[in-house]
Formats: structure tokens, sequence, C-alpha cells
């Protein structure tokens, strides 16, 4: 089986290539920037170009994973490019007879940041109005317009790769580790918007082998806990105190329920303590006394 994935230049598509590579896919990397692959040598192939050249074209495969996109923490300007990629990708689907399945890195950013505290899923209404999180939101309408090929956009929380994260769970830790005075809204929110790279990596090769339904899947850790909790975890890993400053706002605030991806689409998450304490000590070993 071949599989071509986008934006192999970025830390989450360079990760999950590699994934797939020592598992024996096949892999056609894209990206516009060299690709640094370390440590393999076989079962793939460079493809440089830009997804918006005039001659791109999707090489023959039966597995697209489309993770390429601008994001606002990037470059909050370009975007709105994100739709032309979309849609240039989807044209080119069409025009493939090979193709069986795409799985769209979207993301849980979707949803409105007052949520009342609420759980959420793939059905809630209450959706964020910034131009990224809109943009994302008609690209999994888009895709889900082909009835060809199974199609699964992928609703990413907070992923912990590297400890260069620009997210919620990212910088607490480093808020924490440098004893650092942070705002933090309603202590006794549940919490579970993260996602360890290993657990997504697992979880698309089981997309890729199976013949599930096309559909949205939000993905996020099991067994939420209250924020107050999770600042106590980091805290007590690095041995120092936290300085948090509570601020209570009795709308602002969400977690995942991810009941769905569990029940129709296999996946196995690990706790949402597990996953926190496993992204430490693979980024900050030196602190385990």
């Amino acid at each position: 089986m071949k599989i071509f994935i986008t934006g192999c230049n970025g830390k989450v598509g360079q990760n999950l290539s590699s994934h797939l590579i020592n598992k024996n896919y096949f892999c056609i990397l894209n990206s516009r920037k060299k690709i640094n692959i370390r440590g393999i040598k076989k079962n793939f192939k460079y493809y440089k170009a830009d997804i918006l050249e005039k001659n791109f074209y999707i090489p023959e495969c039966e597995v697209i994973i489309h993770t390429a996109a601008i994001t606002p923490e990037n470059n909050k300007e370009k975007i709105s490019v994100n739709k032309l990629i979309d849609k240039k990708i989807f044209n080119l689907i069409k025009k493939s007879k090979k193709i069986r399945k795409i799985i769209f890195f979207s993301t849980a950013s979707i949803y409105h940041q007052n949520n009342y505290c609420r759980k959420v899923d793939e059905n809630s209404k209450i959706l964020s109005k910034s131009r990224y999180s809109s943009l994302k939101l008609n690209s999994e309408k888009l895709y889900l317009h082909n009835k060809y090929i199974k199609v699964y956009n992928i609703r990413l929380p907070g992923l912990l790769l590297t400890h260069k994260e620009n997210n919620f769970v990212s910088n607490l830790v480093k808020n924490i580790k440098k004893i650092k005075r942070t705002n933090i809204y309603n202590p006794k929110q549940n919490f579970n918007n993260l996602l360890l790279i290993t657990s997504l990596n697992f979880f698309i090769e089981n997309l890729i082998k199976k013949n599930f339904n096309s559909g949205n899947i939000l993905l996020g850790s099991s067994q939420p806990l209250k924020l107050i909790h999770i600042t106590k975890i980091i805290a007590d890993y690095f041995r120092v105190k936290s300085y948090i400053n509570w601020k209570i706002n009795k709308k602002r605030g969400f977690y995942l329920n991810i009941n769905r991806a569990i029940k129709k689409y296999n996946f196995k998450p690990l706790s949402t303590k597990k996953s926190i304490l496993d992204y430490l000590k693979k980024n900050y070993p030196k602190n385990v006394k």
C-alpha cells in the first residue's frame, strides 16, 4: 500500500511519517521544503513541491494523509491559503481512480472557547468563529462531499510531541517549570484536551488498516482531570511550587467526549494523567531524581 503524506516538514508530519515507514508502509513524503527523516533509508520517497503550484499532482497511492496547513501560530495573516490548499487536494482526489481514503487533520479548536465548561462532541453546535477554525470546518464538509472514498476528518486537540509546542499544556509545563506566575480559568474545569503523538500515530495506522465509515472524529485523552489537579501533577514532577492565578468564568472552557472515536473507530486513548507524565518524562528527563 502506498500512502501520500502532505506537510511532512512539520513536526507532526515527520513523526507520523517515521512511524508508518517503520511499520513497513511505503510513504510518499510531500513538503515545500527539505524533509529530514533521520535513520530511515527505505520504504519512502520524497516529493518536494508546493501544493498550490500549477503542476502539482497527487502521486499514485491508495491513502492520503493531509496534514499540510498554515496555522495561526505560524502566520495569522496567511491562513486563508488553507482554503486553496484543501480545495486543490479535493479536486485532485476526484480525478484519481485508485485513492481509497483521505485522512484530514482538522482541529478541536473549531469549538468555541465559551462552551460553559461542558463536554463537547462531534455534534456540538457552539463553534468558534475564528477564521482558522471556520476554514477547517468548511474543509471537513468539503471532503465529506466525496462519497466514493472513505473520509476521516480528525479533530485534534493540543498535541504533545516535544517541549517546543505552543498549546495550553506545553505552555503550562514551561511556566510551572520556570516558576512563572500563570493565569488560568476555572480550577474545577475538567480537561482532556490533549493527545500524545504516539497515540495519534497508532490511531492513524488503525484507520489505514481498517475500513471504517466516513466521519468526523474527535480525539483526546481519557479520564479527564480537573485543571487544578493537572497543575499539581506538573508541579510535583518538577518539585516546585506552582504560582497559578485562578480566575472564574462560568462560560469559559470545555472538555472532550471521545466516546465516538472509541466505539466507532477503535480508538484506544491513554489517560490524561499518563499522557502528561509520559510527555514530561520524555522531554524533561533530567528532572527525575
